[in-house]
C-alpha cells in the first residue's frame, strides 16, 4: 500500500473513532507499528494529526480523555503532588474534569473527613470506594471528557461553597488569558470562580502559549497557579 494511501485510510478511521493507538492501526490496515509511526510522523508535520501518548487524535479540543489522561503525565503528577500539598483534613474540595485534577486522586487518601465536590464522571468512579463524601454536580454528561456540564450542573455548583477549588483548561495565552475549546465546561468553572473560597489553576507547560476560543479568566484573577515549569512573569501582567 502507498504512503498517500495508508494516510487516507488514518484519516478515515480517525473520522469514526476520535483518536486511535498505533497498534490498532497497525492491526486494522496490516502493516506493522513501526510503519505507523513514520506515517504519524509525516502526517502531524503536515497539520493533518496530533500525536499523543501511544496514538494519534485529529486534534486537541476532540482527544479523548484516557488520551489526554496519559500525555504529560510525569508533569501531571508533579503537579498533582504540589496540589495536594495545598489540602487539609476536613476541607471541602473542588476537582474538574481535566485531566490534571485527576492525578490527584492518588494522594487523597492521606486525607481524612474531605467533601470532594466535582462535575466530572470519572472522578466519582475513582472515589466511589472511598470513605471521603462525594458529591457530583449532576447535569448533561459530555461523553468525550465524561464531564457534568450545563444549566442543572451550573445551578448545583451556584449553592455550594467550597474551601479550595483545583480546575485546569487547554491553554494560557502569552497575554496570560485562560482559554479552552469547550463553551460547557468553561461556563461552569466561570461558576466555579465565583463560589470557590480559593482557586488554584492547574497548568503544565505544554499548555503556554496556547490561545483557545472560550476565555474563563486571567492568570491574575487566579489565587493560586500551580506548574512544573516556570511561567513568565509577563503572563502575569494584566493589560
Amino acid at each position: 500500500m502507498l504512503q498517500i494511501e495508508r494516510h487516507k485510510q488514518i484519516l478515515q478511521l480517525l473520522k469514526f473513532h476520535t483518536a486511535l493507538r498505533v497498534s490498532d492501526l497497525a492491526s486494522e490496515l496490516y502493516i506493522s507499528e513501526a510503519t505507523v509511526r513514520r506515517d504519524l510522523c509525516e502526517m502531524e508535520k503536515a497539520g493533518l494529526v496530533r500525536r499523543v501518548y501511544g496514538g494519534v487524535t485529529l486534534n486537541e479540543a476532540d482527544m479523548p480523555l484516557d488520551f489526554r489522561r496519559r500525555e504529560n503525565a510525569q508533569a501531571k503528577r508533579e503537579i498533582a503532588a504540589k496540589a495536594a500539598a495545598l489540602i487539609s483534613d476536613g476541607d471541602t474540595v473542588f476537582l474538574d474534569s481535566s485531566s490534571t485534577a485527576q492525578h490527584m486522586l492518588p494522594y487523597l487518601s492521606r486525607f481524612r473527613d474531605l467533601a470532594v465536590i466535582t462535575n466530572s464522571h470519572s472522578v466519582l468512579e475513582q472515589l466511589c470506594t472511598s470513605e471521603h463524601r462525594l458529591i457530583s454536580t449532576g447535569g448533561r454528561l459530555l461523553l468525550r471528557n465524561r464531564a457534568f456540564v450545563g444549566p442543572a450542573a451550573e445551578a448545583a455548583l451556584e449553592s455550594l461553597s467550597p474551601a479550595i477549588a483545583f480546575f485546569s483548561s487547554q491553554g494560557v495565552g502569552a497575554d496570560g488569558e485562560i482559554t479552552d475549546d469547550s463553551e460547557e465546561e468553561t461556563s461552569l468553572r466561570r461558576v466555579l470562580l465565583r463560589r470557590a473560597a480559593r482557586t488554584v489553576f492547574l497548568c503544565d507547560t505544554g499548555k503556554l502559549g496556547k490561545r483557545h476560543l472560550y476565555r474563563l479568566c486571567h492568570l491574575c484573577e487566579v489565587d493560586e497557579v500551580i506548574c512544573d515549569g516556570e511561567i513568565p512573569a509577563a503572563y502575569f501582567t494584566k493589560k
